[in-house]
């Protein structure tokens, strides 16, 4: 008989995290959090990522000049995402309006 092998406590919590569907909010979660740092202050200040909807990032920009600028640099945003395994899946950005009492004031 042998005795089953210890198993590091981050890996037991991965799996879980994985098998109880967890994961994927938790990859949202850090998107939100880290955007500044993933896009800098310039266009953190100007956008808010608002949900991962499947491979799509919905990000809410404060006015029509940001949203075409963005629309400019959404490969350079999809890139930068993709670099981190930790950041969902995201292989298209949708840009929205700012809505009412919008988040960022």
């Amino acid at each position: 008989m042998s005795a089953n092998k210890p198993k590091p406590l981050a890996q037991v919590i991965r799996n879980w995290l994985k098998s109880s569907g967890l994961e994927k909010g938790l990859e949202k979660g850090r998107l939100i959090e880290e955007w500044e740092s993933l896009v800098g202050p310039r266009i953190s200040a100007v956008s808010t990522p608002i949900d991962v909807r499947g491979e799509t990032l919905l990000l809410e920009v404060e006015d029509p000049v940001w949203r075409t600028e963005i629309s400019m640099m959404q490969e350079m945003i999809l890139e930068v995402i993709a670099g981190h395994p930790d950041l969902p899946k995201v292989h298209k950005i949708r840009l929205m309006g700012r809505r009412a009492g919008g988040i960022k004031k």
